[in-house]
């Protein structure tokens, strides 16, 4: 036997006859004991001896299990102990349920001293092991309470314990404890089913624009164009370095509307101020393909002079940028409020006037009368211009001076900033094409509102587009008194905007939607003509917020079916609050189209304003507008040069064929028979026939920017012959006064 790492074994010479050996067991095991033999032998004889070694083992539990009886209410514990010497054991109950405690803690030791109490105890050695197994058996005839037992073993060498929890082995018991775990489990059913509720109740980002694809037979089912399947042309793109972002116009729960200065998107203008939408660094993909679908539809309708127009876009190499035009001075909700006192001023310094023609002293309550509407709150609109000043003056304290908002033409790159030639001029000038430029807030500046809005829904109505949002605070406001139809819901917070109300899975400007669409879901551009009734009471009520008097609750919803409609506005006359009323018709088969509503419309407008919109909309289709440059068509083999706006012929395609393509298919009209009288493009109603009959006689000159006007066509100057004409009807006068 050699030594090695596990023993060593050391020889020494105590004398010339007497020799001593030693053996070392190192680290010694169990399984190392047992019967060891050593042999000394000579030349003249040999002789061996044997022992036993014995390994002592501390004590150690080995298992400690319950086994309880349901017939007879008996609970048998039983532990099971190793050890050399032989272990003993005992057992013993903590006061404390949840644990016991090595030192301190108070224990009662049990043993067969009760009635309540067995304890049976048997071993046998286990000779391949050289250990005893001490089996203890602990029968509790009753438990009445949760117990908690401790089973200790120990020899010299040491000890061990574990413990058990035994429970009561009773119906009553068991009933609370399936009961307990039963409530954990409905409570975290219901738990996970709110979060999974509030999760699909948030909103997502979804444009709300759509372009219908077809039309059932009946039309009561209309089918939508899936935008992600349209075109989107790569002349689009923009490079991000010609992009200097600026300002947050607007900010919502999915995106951003940011000011920005773009550089390079005009041949005439270096640079020019734009919008630029893009979603939160958290957005998901689902509202990432939303954003990619806003911008096919945008670049799918293609320009118009009162659509927030797509100027470019960023799609590559980052987040998506959608680039539109700027307009500085916000929406109209907060633009009627801003200058609702340039509105109310216009008419008390027309009642003076009339005072001193006639001779007549003006009652002090009447003049005051016009300053009793209560300003409305804007209902959390974005305002594109927070910098300009928000405060009303009343007007007992203008003494004469009043302080108009500013809307005059500013310095920067309008979108709308044309080169005009003339033959006579020895150069090219140039200036800003303004349908407006009055800085007074009059009452057809509201038509003409109207009108525009209108015609931007033809616009997007002979593309079978549905905007499902028409309200005053989706039309921006720019430079000259021009609108534009936008749709802001990404930089608009609507789950704390009152506007929009909790339907469903999403949240939905109830106050302007149609019946058909609160209680059908069906969208049209009929449904649109609602809405747009809607905005014309915005309108004449200067920034009121619709159905006033009515809680958004089943009373609102009761009394749209009953057919409730709002009461004409304080600032409208007849004749637009019948306008109203038909596009309020609950079957929507006969509320008129926008094609009739930019005929009514037009019929309450004085014959400059109408020239004069008709001036700067040919201008806009034949400028180099970045809207416009981009969807003309290119020359071939000119390195894809665009077609120069040098004949009217592309704005009359525009126009008249609506820019129809593969994905625009023909809506069938509604039955003749449904449709209502409402009157043709040459018709005036009879306060635009007075207003004309002013018009003429009037000797204000027009100041037109397409050079002088033929002599027998009637002259006027928008600036102010438009607010003393649109004054001498005595109708439209009783309903201001």
């Amino acid at each position: 036997m050699e030594s090695s790492s596990e023993f060593t074994i050391t020889n020494r010479n105590l004398s010339e006859t007497r020799y001593q050996t030693s053996l070392v067991l190192v680290r010694v095991k169990q399984e190392e004991g047992g019967y060891y033999t050593i042999r000394a032998s000579n030349e003249d004889d040999a002789q061996e001896l044997s022992f036993h070694l014995q390994i002592n083992v501390p004590a150690k539990v080995v298992d400690l299990k319950e086994n309880s009886s349901a017939s007879s209410g008996e609970q048998t514990v039983t532990c099971s102990a190793e050890g050399m010497p032989q272990p003993e054991i005992s057992w013993s109950t903590c006061s404390n349920i949840k644990w016991c405690g090595n030192q301190g803690q108070p224990t009662q030791l049990l043993g067969n001293n009760s009635a309540e109490i067995g304890l049976y105890t048997n071993a046998t050695y286990h000779a391949e092991l050289q250990v005893f197994r001490v089996n203890s058996t602990l029968q509790l005839h009753r438990v009445d309470e949760p117990l908690l037992l401790r089973c200790t073993v120990q020899n010299f060498l040491g000890s061990n314990s574990q413990d058990i929890t035994l429970v009561p082995n009773t119906l009553p018991f068991k009933v609370v404890i399936i009961s307990v775990i039963l409530a954990l489990l409905v409570l975290t059913v219901i738990s996970l089913i709110i979060l999974i509720v509030l999760w699909q109740k948030k909103p997502r980002y979804e444009i709300r624009w759509k372009v219908i694809e077809s039309v059932s037979s009946d039309g009561h089912e209309y089918i939508y164009v899936d935008p992600m399947q349209l075109p989107y042309d790569s002349s689009w793109e923009v490079p991000r370095d010609k992009l200097v972002l600026g300002r947050t116009l607007g900010s919502g729960a999915f995106g951003r509307v940011v000011e920005a200065t773009a550089h390079g998107l005009s041949h005439s203008q270096s640079t020019m101020k734009v919008a630029v939408k893009m979603l939160k660094s958290t957005a998901r993909s689902s509202e990432k393909q939303a954003l990619m679908s806003e911008l096919k539809i945008m670049s799918h309708l293609g320009p118009h002079l009162n659509i927030v127009n797509l100027l470019g876009a960023c799609t590559k190499g980052g987040p998506i940028y959608i680039i539109t035009e700027y307009c500085r001075y916000g929406d109209l909700v907060d633009y009627l409020h801003r200058n609702k006192h340039t509105f109310l001023q216009s008419y008390g310094e027309k009642a003076r006037r009339e005072a001193e023609l006639y001779g007549n002293t003006i009652k002090e309550d009447h003049v005051q009368s016009h300053l009793s509407l209560s300003v409305e709150s804007d209902g959390g609109y974005m305002d594109m211009s927070k910098d300009e000043s928000l405060d009303y003056v009343p007007m007992s304290d203008m003494k004469g001076e009043v302080k108009y908002a500013d809307i005059e033409s500013s310095n920067y790159g309008t979108p709308y900033e044309l080169d005009s030639y003339s033959p006579s001029a020895p150069e090219r000038t140039d200036r800003v094409t303004l349908i407006n430029e009055s800085p007074l807030l009059s009452y057809m500046d509201l038509v003409g509102f109207s009108f525009q809005v209108a015609n931007g829904m033809e616009f997007l109505a002979s593309k079978n587009c549905v905007h499902r949002d028409l309200a005053a605070r989706n039309v921006l406001i720019c430079e000259g008194k021009l609108v534009k139809i936008c749709d802001f819901g990404l930089a608009r917070d609507i789950m704390r905007d009152s506007n929009y109300i909790s339907k469903g899975s999403t949240f939905l400007p109830l106050k302007w939607m149609a019946p058909e669409s609160i209680f059908n879901n069906l969208y049209t551009t009929l449904s649109d003509v609602w809405s747009f009734g809607i905005l014309l009471w915005e309108i004449f009520t200067l920034g009121g917020t619709p159905y006033p008097e009515l809680p958004m609750n089943e009373q609102f919803y009761n009394a749209i079916k009953r057919g409730y409609r709002m009461s004409k506005p304080t600032h409208a006359s007849d004749e637009i609050y019948d306008i109203m009323q038909k596009c309020w018709e609950e079957k929507f088969e006969i509320r008129p189209s926008f094609s009739q509503l930019v005929v009514l419309m037009g019929n309450l407008l004085v014959d400059c304003y109408r020239k004069r919109y008709q001036q700067v909309d040919e201008e806009f289709m034949k400028s180099d507008h970045p809207a416009v440059v981009r969807t003309r068509p290119t020359i071939p083999g000119l390195n894809n040069a665009r077609l120069p706006p040098s004949s009217p012929t592309l704005y009359t395609a525009v126009h008249q064929n609506g820019g129809e393509n593969d994905y625009i298919i023909p809506l069938p009209d509604p039955k003749p028979e449904a449709i209502c009288d409402l009157p043709q493009e040459a018709s005036i109603s009879r306060a635009s026939s007075i207003l004309n009959e002013a018009n003429t006689s009037s000797t204000i000159s027009c100041d037109s920017p397409l050079g002088p006007q033929q002599d027998e066509e009637p002259e006027c100057d928008l600036q102010l012959g438009c607010q003393e004409l649109a004054l001498g009807h005595h109708e439209v006068e009783e309903s201001f006064l």
